[in-house]
């Protein structure tokens, strides 16, 4: 089953950053996925679960599993192979982090070079753990230079302010503030609006808040929340933290930070590339050694306090962003209290619709209060209602979504129409949902993403297909060219003939920057086996997909149509009758139109159109209804494919 396109309002752009540490990575993905609380049953087990990878991608593996004690012997061994040394201490002080052997840690990077930062971190860090704060202080001021450092004045706040230097605190965020660093500290800056009511200062704090979070009327509820708070002059006091906590928040704070500089950079970034020369080799993300460095630092964190919330958020991100949805979800799980319950049930029922489990989204997403249901919430009810077939709920939600986005800012009334666009399509009201879709590219700016996304919706159209290119084209220049951009308007432009060339070109260029991603080797490999473009290595790319991702019923369904193009029409029905059946709770037109062809060719023709039949009375829009209602009529003209071998994996879990 081809990949859904991926709205471009969505699409996480994550570039190169010098402030990372680089890695070396081979080309072949992990063979199996393993659970986050797999392959602890000891060394030996570990071993030889990690014995098929290169050290690079048993790093990789290790820290989506939770096993920093493997990962730490992997990048040891990779940074010996290297010869890096500075590399080598740096993860030599990381590891110490991770044992909380403090004094280690500013023995180990004791003549350090005082301009780096994530070295300068560390060491500052390490005395935080041992409760010196004042030694962190000084250690900070050392490394800082000249004050122009990420992050160097909203950091020296939080120090000052574990340290009880309250006034200088405040005076060190407001110079964070004015750099514009609070921006990507959040948790922090609703710290400074909280001393900055407990100092008697409630019209600053407001005024600071407003600055940092925009506009009161485009709030997320739970900042609304924290905003009343302020205008009540009666903030949540600020807990003591114990320097143990200090530590992890001091961490993740600068892990999560990294990871929202690197998205701010990405103008600059594809402005670069788009200026090289065209002989000119311009360094390209690696999306994996990224998550490294991220993973790193978020998964000591948490070890040194599992209950820091932040971190968990951050970590699921980073882990989402690689596609490893079930371990994202894993890392929200332990989350069961505080401030940010409502907000992980929200993060939580969106891997679950990723992972096809379309109920157990809706279960969590009904546990969120009324008071919390805004635009976002209903946009997310609108699309597991439609991942259900419930088109007429869907669009229900989605008109609700459009109700509570009214005044609350362009963004989120845009964003609003689209989930309406969408949702009228799939109820089959299509000439309203092209009104919307143009009317929003006309509307809107070419950086503007949302314009992006009416643009690729006009482009699946074969109406509208050459109308709405242009938009598209531009987004996914203006998000520079990032690899999910480039997913989603591949796989629209490999459905028509005359830009099936281009599309698959996109689709091998985001599978080269995420190519352990199940998903992307689903998207290529079934538009090479569907159009018949190369069934072979379709089939391979989809054979991977499918040992990585055993539970999606989308990959399931991709693999037995590589089986049906091969001829092998029992294995065929065995996997796409299992798609079927994993996707009872999200169902899908294309699978059971699938089944129909591999039931005819195998002589069942009563149960060929029971099945096709299925899918015209499915309800909502289907992008194959002609060929449906010509198979409905006539049936499957022509021969079954020709049997033959599958062509073998050489290399299990290549690329």
């Amino acid at each position: 089953m081809r990949l859904r396109a991926v709205l471009f309002a969505t699409t996480t752009i994550l570039i190169g950053s010098s402030l990372m540490a680089p890695m070396a990575w081979a080309s072949a993905p992990p063979v199996t996925e393993r659970t986050p609380d797999a392959d602890t049953s000891g060394s030996i087990a570990r071993e030889r679960a990690y014995a098929g990878l290169s050290l690079g991608d048993a790093i990789r593996q290790a820290l989506i599993d939770d096993d920093l004690d493997f990962a730490f012997k992997s990048i040891a061994a990779l940074s010996r192979a290297g010869g890096d040394t500075s590399t080598t201490l740096y993860y030599a002080g990381v590891r110490a982090f991770s044992q909380q052997s403090y004094q280690e840690v500013t023995d180990t990077l004791r003549d350090s070079d005082k301009d780096d930062m994530l070295t300068a971190g560390l060491v500052t860090w390490a005395h935080v753990g041992q409760g010196k704060l004042d030694q962190a202080i000084n250690t900070w001021e050392v490394y800082g230079g000249d004050g122009n450092r990420p992050f160097f004045n909203a950091y020296r706040g939080l120090l000052a302010e574990q340290n009880g230097q309250v006034n200088a605190a405040l005076g060190y965020y407001a110079q964070a503030q004015k750099a514009g660093e609070l921006h990507f500290v959040r948790d922090l800056s609703k710290r400074y609006a909280t001393l900055l009511v407990q100092a008697g200062r409630k019209s600053d704090a407001l005024k600071a808040y407003d600055e940092i979070f925009g506009e009161p009327k485009g709030l997320d509820p739970l900042e609304t929340q924290f905003r009343e708070t302020i205008v009540a002059g009666k903030p949540k006091p600020l807990a003591e933290m114990l320097p143990q906590a200090s530590l992890s928040s001091l961490m993740s704070n600068y892990a999560s930070a990294m990871m929202l500089v690197r998205i701010f950079q990405a103008n600059q970034q594809q402005k670069d590339a788009d200026g090289a020369k065209p002989d000119e080799v311009v360094d390209k993300p690696d999306a994996d050694a990224l998550f490294v460095g991220d993973a790193l630092l978020l998964r000591t964190a948490l070890k040194i306090d599992p209950s820091n919330q932040s971190a968990r958020f951050s970590l699921s991100g980073a882990l989402a962003e690689i596609d490893e949805d079930k371990a994202a979800l894993e890392t929200l799980t332990p989350i069961a209290t505080g401030d940010r319950l409502d907000e992980v049930r929200r993060e939580k029922a969106v891997l679950y619709l990723s992972l096809e489990d379309a109920s157990s989204a809706a279960a969590l997403l009904d546990q969120i209060p009324s008071s919390l249901r805004d635009r976002r919430w209903w946009d997310l009810h609108a699309s597991i209602r439609g991942a259900r077939g419930d088109f007429k709920g869907a669009f229900d939600s989605a008109s609700k979504s459009a109700d509570a986005a009214r005044g609350t800012g362009e963004w989120d009334e845009d964003l609003a129409r689209l989930s309406l666009m969408r949702a009228h399509y799939d109820l089959g009201h299509k000439t309203e949902a092209i009104e919307i879709a143009r009317a929003l590219v006309k509307k809107l700016k070419p950086e503007n993403p949302v314009r992006g996304s009416a643009g690729l919706f006009l482009a699946r159209e074969p109406s509208t297909h050459s109308e709405g290119l242009p938009a598209a084209r531009e987004s996914l220049k203006m998000l520079g060219a990032d690899s999910r951009a480039k997913l989603s308007l591949g796989s629209v432009l490999a459905q028509f003939p005359g830009t099936r060339a281009e599309g698959v070109q996109l689709l091998r260029d985001a599978l080269e920057e995420m190519p352990r991603s199940p998903l992307f080797m689903n998207a290529l490999g079934y538009t090479l086996v569907e159009y018949d473009i190369d069934i072979d290595e379709g089939f391979q790319l989809l054979q991977k997909a499918y040992e990585l991702r055993p539970y999606s019923g989308a990959i399931t369904d991709s693999l037995g149509r590589a089986h049906y193009k091969l001829g092998q029409l029992d294995e065929a029905q065995r996997l796409i009758e299992k798609a079927v059946d994993m996707r009872k709770d999200a169902p899908d037109a294309e699978i059971y139109d699938n089944l129909g062809d591999v039931y005819w060719h195998q002589g069942k023709k009563n149960q060929a159109r029971r099945m096709w039949q299925m899918v015209k009375d499915f309800g909502g829009h289907y992008s194959k209804k002609v060929e449906l209602e010509e198979k409905l009529k006539n049936g499957l003209k022509g021969p079954a494919p020709v049997q033959r071998t599958a062509p073998i994996i050489a290399e299990p879990g290549s690329v």
